[in-house]
Order: C-alpha cells, then structure tokens, then sequence
C-alpha cells in the first residue's frame, strides 16, 4: 500500500510543477500583450503612422513618418489637403508623459508651440497610440516601428473611443 501512495504523491507534485509552469508562460505572454506607460529610451527609433483620427474621424491619408533620439525627433506627413509638412522637436519623457516643444516647422506660426501626450505602448514598446489636443483639434495617431514591417510586433486592434 505504500507504493501506491508515494506514486500518486509523485504523480501530484509532477502536475503541480506543470501547472505552475503554465501559469508562468501565461503570465510572461500576458505581460508582454498589455500596454505600457512610455519610459526613457522608449520614443528612439524609427517610427510610422499606421492609423490617424482628427476629432474622431478616420484619416484616409496616413503616411507620417517620426524619426526620435536623445530627446529630438523630426516627424514629416502629408496632410488631408495633400500638402506635405514637417517638424523638429524636443522632447522629455516625464511621469508617462511625452512633453513636446516643436524648435521648427514648416508653418512658422507653430515655433515654439508645446504640448503634451501619454503614449500607450504594446508590450514589446514597438507600437503605441497616443492622442493630444492642439489649437482645440483632437489627434489621435497609432505609430509603429518601422522594423514592424518585417517582423512580427504586437499591435492594439481597436484604439477609438
């Protein structure tokens, strides 16, 4: 009869050790699928924009294109109207926060100008969606890296209110 019972206490420990080896891998996989506050370095590379709303309304052009590191970045888009911009930026990640001060612009008027936005980043920080108001005019964006296109990133399906 002893047998018997250390076999089934072996048996136990075994699926015990299985499912918190289950548990573990379920719990890395979440860790990396959920979104994240922007920390220091999380902003460099080379990023594009994949989605846009301006007050909530789709954007059937979207082809900006960001370029961040050491707290500039140089962003460059074609807007609504087919004319082609661009800014020069500072940047300083604070608190979850991105605070921006635009140093150049193709409309001279925005020199100058700040602002401020949350940046919500997939787990593996290769995507983000970030919404900001400027001159009272909602912009929502989704950037993703541009190593996305080939490599496999993870990447927030739904991001409108």
């Amino acid at each position: 009869m002893v047998a018997p019972v250390t076999k089934i206490c072996l048996n136990l420990i075994l699926e015990l050790i299985m499912l918190k080896k289950l548990f573990i891998l379920i719990l890395f996989i979440s860790l990396n699928s959920f979104s994240h506050s922007v920390k220091d370095g999380d902003m460099d590379g080379s990023w594009r924009a994949i989605e846009a709303f301006i007050n909530g309304e789709a954007q059937e052009v979207v082809d900006g294109l960001m370029v961040a590191s050491e707290g500039y970045m140089s962003v460059n888009w074609t807007a609504g109207d087919g004319n082609k911009y661009f800014n020069y930026s500072s940047y300083e990640v604070d608190g979850g926060m991105v605070n921006v001060e635009i140093l150049n612009h193709s409309l001279d008027q925005y020199i100058g100008a700040k602002f401020s936005h949350k940046p919500n980043f997939m787990g593996d920080k290769k995507s983000y969606i970030t919404t900001f108001v400027w001159d009272d005019v909602e912009y929502t964006h989704r950037w993703e890296k541009m190593s996305c296109s080939k490599e496999k990133c993870a990447r927030i399906s739904d991001f409108k209110k």
